[in-house]
């Protein structure tokens, strides 16, 4: 009887301590959750419905940064979600594409936003300059870029021209011959940022065109669904987003949906100068936006 006692106390002892740690557990979960909800929240409070059937993310590729002015915006790119099929686009926006800031006199390089204010300032001139809601970002720089490509086994891309330079200042040597190229990590981002050729940055926006519809094709293998553990795990420790744990289950839809969809990849409509300013053209701009997401007439709606 005695023992039967001992027992059951120690069953019952466990029970509440089991009970305590769950609902603890069970409270910081929730805790975090609505700490989620509300960021979720205040970043809805300004999205415009009209796109509400996408999912667009900023893309923002950082170099590797000096210590006397860190970090800068590399490359920058628009990528968006079509839900109901899955369609990728992808929108480059050339670096140097002159733009208004907020906070600033006169027209400026969009990459000048990231220095003045970080992806939040680069994420709000982005959306005001195209007219688009931007409901992620996703910044990552050259070694994390490296890493994923070594991650899924390198990328075919074929180089149109010989690609050389040299910068031992900068310790960035650039040497890629022409032809059909199997890409590991580091000549990957070397490929990205070469810019030294007669068509300087146009050339180089060419590349990410390339570059992005290799990745879309290359994502979408079944080798490189068994690397997703690699690639989260490179995420967690080496890029800057927005997109949070809570939104995977939506990720991961998304990502279903894609399989067999082609990407499409356009530059943002303009001209280059000679001094490498992109002059974007806003009427073409906005006829470009309105054919990647159509305004719905009502019929549409119902």
């Amino acid at each position: 009887m005695f023992l039967c006692t001992v027992v059951m106390v120690g069953v019952g002892w466990a029970s509440v301590k089991l009970y305590e740690w769950g609902s603890a557990t069970l409270e910081t979960y929730m805790e975090i959750y609505e700490g989620y909800k509300q960021r979720k929240a205040l970043r809805a409070a300004s999205f415009d419905p009209r796109f509400d059937d996408y999912t667009n993310v900023l893309l923002v590729g950082l170099d590797a940064g000096k210590e006397d002015t860190g970090q800068q915006a590399d490359s920058i790119i628009l990528a968006s979600v079509k839900h109901d099929t899955g369609e990728v686009r992808f929108v480059i926006i050339p670096r140097y594409t002159l733009v208004n800031i907020q906070g600033r006199n006169a027209p400026e390089p969009l990459n000048n936003s990231f220095y003045y204010g970080g992806i939040p300032l680069m994420e709000q001139t982005v959306s005001q300059t195209l007219g688009v809601t931007i409901h992620h970002y996703l910044a990552v720089d050259t070694e994390a870029l490296s890493e994923i490509v070594d991650i899924l086994g390198g990328i075919d891309i074929y180089v149109d021209n010989d690609l050389n330079y040299d910068d031992p200042e900068g310790d960035l040597y650039i040497h890629i011959p022409k032809g059909l190229q199997h890409m590991e990590g580091d000549m990957a981002q070397k490929y990205l940022r070469f810019s030294s050729d007669d068509l300087g940055s146009y050339g180089r926006n060419m590349r990410q065109q390339k570059f992005l519809k290799a990745m879309h094709d290359k994502m979408l293998t079944p080798e490189a669904m068994t690397k997703l553990p690699e690639l989260v795990n490179v995420c967690e420790r080496r890029i800057k987003s927005s997109i949070e744990a809570f939104d995977s289950g939506h990720f991961a839809k998304l990502l279903t949906n894609m399989q067999g969809t082609k990407p499409k990849v356009m530059l943002l409509p303009g001209e280059m100068t000679k001094d490498n300013s992109w002059i974007y053209n806003p009427q073409k701009t906005t006829e470009m936006v309105d054919e990647l997401f159509p305004i719905k007439t009502p019929e549409d709606k119902n």
